[in-house]
């Protein structure tokens, strides 16, 4: 079975074909860029300690750029980086197909592991870089779609990046690859990234937007798909984090990118080691997206029941910012014990005791900014309908509710409810609020289910200096107002 499949960067419009399969076309992050995603300041903040993606193997996932006119035979598929481009890299085609070089997975190499990206070590001997051919991900390589007879083949690759968008004719078939998608990160547990398609007036693609577990991703400016998805589930926004690139193609694997640092990172010190999880990761990258950025004209927002933004998801990628929440620490959930005013969690819910993170802010200081976020993956049971008659799988989804709540405390006595987060269709919930004064605070993360996973990391920053008597009465009252008003 064979689905509607292209690049993602050549769907904005047709005109842009040739333009975005010419050789060394958008070919890297520039310095702008990378200053906007925080890499600028980490590496300035880390100097030699900077991580580089070392140790981390990938697959990238490639539409081919030959497909076949109706009703004629497909010729091998062009698909493959040029490799000569990746001095030291180690490559292996995991769908066969023809050895010519696709401009477009080039270019998407160059932002995902080439010498100039965030993460320049990814891929690196013994390390590996599996590239395959999208049809052949969907099918008989990998997912094995509407196959019943065979599970996904293991991930053994830490990163995922698909930039490529399309569907299959029928929804059933769309509905069964997400459901294997998600199913193999649940298993496996890697980090998956997904580009949406260009321009604002296009539709989200089914494939492989409609998977809830990994990270779907949009541009910085708003040029990207609209209007959610409904398959499988409710009605979800997308993008989950957006990049100031020209191009979704591009912007997915920066953010693969950044998650390898994050990964690194996590394996190099055993205190957080817990962060080496696709759920910690991809909530260490949203609490660090910033919200304020001039391409979203100020527009940022969300509410108690959507936590993110219809356009911009949690924000742009912030390197410098998720990195920095990671190295604050674990901090498990404990009903009488103060948490770091930043850090995280890899935890498990509870249907009948919410999970409870207090912390401090200091005292001399007010109008702290904050942000949260807790993810969780979508759970696939497989089932073999006829056992011992011959191999049948079928894949039943369930989504646990999770919701996420931030409340005054006293000592270890919760207080008032100031923020919420309480989707009912999302496996994300996020809390951004400004106007926080200095005292003692709690999150509260509550769930109808015992024992789902999560990953919760939180962010406190911005106080200023306590003004005097006067104008800080005032400022209590404002700030009070604000923290309570709904985005």
């Amino acid at each position: 079975m064979s689905p509607k499949i292209l690049p993602n960067a050549l769907l904005a419009t047709f005109l842009l074909c040739s333009i975005c399969l010419a050789p060394n076309a958008f070919g890297q992050l520039s310095v702008a860029e990378k200053e906007d995603v925080g890499f600028t300041s980490l590496g300035a903040r880390l100097g030699d300690s900077t991580p580089t993606g070392s140790g981390i193997s990938v697959s990238q996932v490639e539409a081919r750029t030959n497909p076949p006119a109706e009703g004629e035979a497909a010729a091998p598929a062009i698909y493959r980086p040029d490799a000569s481009q990746f001095s030291g890299k180690q490559f292996f085609y995991e769908s066969g197909g023809a050895t010519d070089a696709s401009s477009h997975a080039t270019t998407v190499g160059r932002y995902f592991y080439g010498s100039s990206s965030l993460s320049p070590d990814i891929g690196m001997s013994p390390e590996r870089i599996g590239v395959y051919d999208a049809n052949g991900f969907l099918n008989s390589d990998v997912l094995h779609t509407f196959d019943t007879s065979v599970l996904p083949e293991v991930e053994t690759n830490d990163i995922q990046n698909h930039s490529w968008v399309g569907e299959f004719g029928a929804s059933e078939a769309n509905i069964d690859a997400m459901r294997r998608m998600d199913y193999s990160i649940q298993r496996d547990d890697f980090v998956a990234t997904y580009g949406l398609n260009n321009g604002s007036g296009t539709s989200v693609p089914s494939l492989m937007a409609g998977a809830y577990n990994g990270i779907t991703v949009g541009r910085s400016d708003g040029q990207h798909s609209r209007g959610g998805i409904t398959l499988d589930g409710g009605i979800r926004t997308r993008p989950d984090i957006v990049v100031p690139t020209s191009l979704t193609s591009w912007a997915a694997p920066t953010v693969g990118s950044a998650a390898s640092l994050l990964v690194e990172t996590a394996r190099s010190t055993s205190a957080l080691a817990n962060a080496d999880s696709s759920i910690v990761v991809k909530s260490l990258l949203m609490t660090g997206a910033t919200r304020d950025e001039a391409e979203f004209g100020g527009n940022w927002t969300h509410t108690d029941t959507s936590p993110l933004d219809a356009i911009y998801g949690a924000g742009e990628l912030n390197i410098d910012r998720s990195h920095g929440i990671l190295e604050s620490g674990e901090y498990p959930a404990e009903a009488a014990q103060v948490a770091g005013s930043t850090g995280w969690d890899l935890g498990q819910s509870s249907a009948t005791v919410p999970q409870l993170y207090f912390f401090d802010l200091d005292p001399e200081s007010v109008d702290f900014q904050i942000a949260a976020t807790l993810v969780w993956n979508r759970d696939i049971v497989v089932s073999d309908e006829q056992p011992g008659l011959g191999t049948d799988y079928s894949f039943t989804p369930s989504l646990a509710n999770l919701n996420l709540k931030l409340y005054s405390a006293e000592g270890f006595m919760i207080g008032s409810q100031l923020a919420e987060s309480s989707s009912s269709v999302d496996n994300v919930e996020l809390i951004a609020a400004s106007g926080l004064g200095s005292g003692r605070y709690v999150w509260e993360v509550s769930s109808d289910t015992d024992l789902t996973e999560y990953g919760f990391s939180w962010l406190v920053e911005g106080a200023t200096p306590v003004p005097e008597p006067s104008v800080l009465s005032l400022f209590c009252l404002i700030g009070l107002s604000l923290l309570r008003r709904r985005r």
